[in-house]
């Protein structure tokens, strides 16, 4: 009994978790996107918010990664792809921008939030085993 409670608490973490990370990308895209139209380059609080998400989306991941460990799997493994693309992609665009700051960088990082916010979503839908 006290298993299945633990399980039930570890899946209610993930849920609340996911349901943050979706959030938080959303309003990071917009305020990198918006940083964008101004010609303004990301700044110490977008920086700071950035490496917040980062924080955020690993431990989601490792929430995750516990459940398989307790043995529930998701409905589908492609759940794990997305979670894993979640993972690289801010990691990416900073590799790829070489840690510059200047308005192009607002842009690829609020296009990067959105697409997380979009892979957010679909890992929401292949965690569920289909009715």
């Amino acid at each position: 009994m006290l298993y299945v409670r633990l399980l039930w608490t570890m899946v209610e973490i993930h849920r609340i978790l996911s349901q943050m990370v979706g959030t938080y990308s959303i309003i990071m895209a917009a305020w990198g996107l918006v940083n964008f139209l101004r010609r303004r380059p990301p700044d110490g609080n977008y920086n700071g918010a950035v490496a917040i998400a980062v924080i955020l989306f690993v431990l989601e991941g490792i929430v995750g990664v516990v459940l398989v460990i307790m043995g529930l799997q998701p409905a589908r493994w492609l759940h794990l792809l997305y979670g894993v693309t979640i993972l690289i992609t801010i990691p990416g665009i900073y590799a790829f921008t070489r840690g510059r700051n200047s308005s192009r960088e607002s842009m690829f990082y609020g296009l990067g939030f959105l697409f997380i916010w979009g892979l957010t979503e679909r890992a929401a839908d292949t965690a569920l085993v289909p009715q």
